[in-house]
């Protein structure tokens, strides 16, 4: 049987077959060697998915457990962009905005991008994420995210601060302290089918989350409440532009309450301005006035330049020095330096710095903490303004004493008037107690610290019963808790007219600085408020917030009522303490 295939027609075939064949072994040389990595690479990238898993950040709570800041569970919206069709784009980019309320367009460019992992919307409400599951698009994913949650609502919200949508804090402890409570973030590699939906079953790799630390501060919630509510009522009832108030205890230097008007809600901390979210507790620098009296009646006892029976001519309200008058509120003539503290007069006080001598008063100035920052473990504290007696001005010796030409701040005068508080210690605020892990292992703990003894035991022993005379029959009088001995200075302070051109006669600093019960200190209280309207006076508007607050907290504790009664005023003493509580 003659053959049907040529010679020619068979070589033609074979060549062929071995070309092909050729071109076979060829290709597949090149996609097992030279271009392994490539594809490895590519299929890597189609199959593998790389999820970012974030750290739970850690809560803030107060000395009791009671939690200012913590997380709530949110869903949150991811897409596949390399498992979108193309032919599926539009459409489903207008279904995506309609139930995020997002741009068409901007979900249209994000799923057009060569990328395995982008987010489409971050903490979204249930009824959006449940829309999102009905669409059953394989390329679309709800990963559960923490957002920061508070739920006492505005309280000490200046201090605690706030944390942005990716857990970053921004301000205040929340900013301070983020290294302990961001914690380190964990990361799942895991495999997809070809319609990129995950396999759970093929999890690659998995690095565990690091959750973030407790932070444990000093604050008493009760007593932070009670604080913010008495202050928002006088910041509201005298029309004030700002007010402040710190609770400290006095023998230890751990803040127990802090507070700021106007407040704000940090769960709507982008509603507010830079304004309300300033810690002026901290952050505001004011002249005193009479407050800062305490000074030179502190020095000049320590020193024994002066004793609280030591006379001084108080020239009947009217003092001239070199070419200024320096005036009282009332004409006294000859009073005990006692009755000076008592009855707060400017000219028996600067006579008491000036028997000291400027560079001996100065270093009380800067005994007491002034001029200096306290080191309390909050962000943007400021350090206040005093001068050494070479820089001072002709004025400086009699303007200083009663608390003009420095600056303070709450902290600084709440922690120099614990001083006289703890027995002449002045002690370094602070506001972290201590830092613990998730499962309760204390990481860092804070102690009392103190800084320097300012004045001798007996200096402030004596201090403490001048202190308590001005609030039994002084400037004060409306600090006064039944059955409670409270301590106390009063001030009322011209601000600075703008550019430095003098003092206002209508602008004024309010305040009330003092301690509770003054025979077995346990509290000490600053109270601020900046221009009240119509009456200003710090006896009047300040020291009201004080005894609400103090009276409550003492009754709270169980702290034991003062039963030895102090003698009875006499109608001419009842008569000076109500002409007194309108004047500091």
């Amino acid at each position: 049987m003659r053959a049907l295939l040529s010679p020619r027609r068979f070589w033609f075939l074979y060549i062929v077959f071995f070309v092909i064949f050729g071109l076979i072994i060829y290709q597949i040389t090149q996609l097992t060697c030279f271009h392994q990595a490539s594809l490895l690479k590519l299929a890597h990238r189609q199959h593998n998915l790389t999820i970012d898993t974030p750290s739970l950040r850690g809560p803030i709570t107060d000395r009791n457990g009671n939690e200012f800041v913590t997380n709530l569970k949110i869903p949150s919206i991811y897409a596949v962009p390399r498992a979108v069709a193309e032919e599926d784009l539009p459409g489903l980019s207008r279904e995506i905005a309609k139930i995020l309320k997002v741009d068409p367009k901007w979900v249209k460019d994000r799923l057009a991008r060569d990328k395995s992992f982008v987010w489409l919307k971050r903490r979204v409400t249930f009824e959006e994420s449940e829309k999102i599951k009905k669409l059953e698009c394989p390329a679309l994913g709800i990963l559960e995210e923490y957002k920061r949650f508070y739920p006492q609502g505005s309280m000490l919200a200046q201090v605690l601060g706030f944390s942005t949508v990716d857990n970053q804090g921004v301000e205040g402890l929340e900013r301070s302290m983020d290294a302990d409570l961001r914690g380190k973030p964990g990361k799942r590699v895991t495999q997809r089918d070809a319609k990129g939906r995950e396999i759970k079953a093929f999890e690659i790799t998995s690095v565990p989350v690091v959750d973030g630390n407790r932070v444990v501060l000093t604050i008493d919630q009760h007593l932070q409440y009670l604080t913010e509510k008495s202050l928002e009522q006088a910041f509201k009832q005298w029309k004030a532009k700002g007010a402040w108030a710190i609770v400290m205890d006095p023998n230890t230097g751990e803040i127990l309450a802090m507070a700021n008007q106007p407040g704000f809600d940090p769960n709507h901390y982008a509603n507010v301005g830079p304004d309300a979210k300033r810690n002026r507790a901290v952050t505001d620098m004011y002249e005193p006035g009479s407050i800062f009296k305490i000074v030179a009646a502190s020095g000049g006892l320590n020193d024994g330049t002066v004793t609280p029976e030591t006379v001084i001519n108080c020239e009947n309200g009217k003092w001239n020095y070199g070419f200024k008058t320096l005036h009282d509120v009332h004409p006294y003539g000859m009073l005990p330096m006692m009755e000076v503290i008592v009855k707060s007069s400017n000219i028996g006080t600067v006579k008491i710095a000036l028997k000291m001598g400027a560079q001996q008063f100065q270093s009380y100035v800067t005994g007491f903490g002034f001029g200096a920052l306290t080191g309390i473990d909050l962000a943007g504290e400021a350090p206040g303004f005093t001068r050494p007696p070479s820089q001072w001005s002709k004025t400086s010796p009699y303007n200083i004493p009663m608390g003009q030409e420095v600056m303070v701040t709450a902290l600084q005068m709440v922690t120099a008037m614990s001083v006289i508080a703890n027995g002449g210690n002045l002690v370094r605020p602070y506001i972290v107690s201590r830092v613990e892990d998730s499962a309760g292992v204390i990481i860092k703990q804070k102690k009392p610290v103190i800084k320097r003894r300012v004045i001798k035991p007996e200096t402030a022993a004596t201090m403490r019963e001048i202190l308590t005379q001005v609030v039994e029959r002084g400037t004060g009088t409306k600090a006064k808790i039944p059955d409670v001995l409270v301590a106390g200075k009063t001030g009322t302070a011209q601000k600075i007219l703008p550019g430095g051109k003098g003092y206002s006669h209508t602008a004024f600093m309010s305040s009330f600085v003092g301690f509770a019960p003054a025979d077995n200190p346990r509290y000490a209280m600053v109270v601020v408020l900046d221009e009240a309207r119509p009456m200003y006076y710090g006896g009047v508007v300040a020291a009201p917030v004080f005894k609400e607050v103090l009276g409550a907290a003492l009754l709270t504790q169980g702290a034991q009522p003062y039963h030895e009664s102090a003698p009875p005023l006499t109608k001419e003493q009842a008569a000076a303490a109500a002409d007194l509580a309108v004047a500091d």
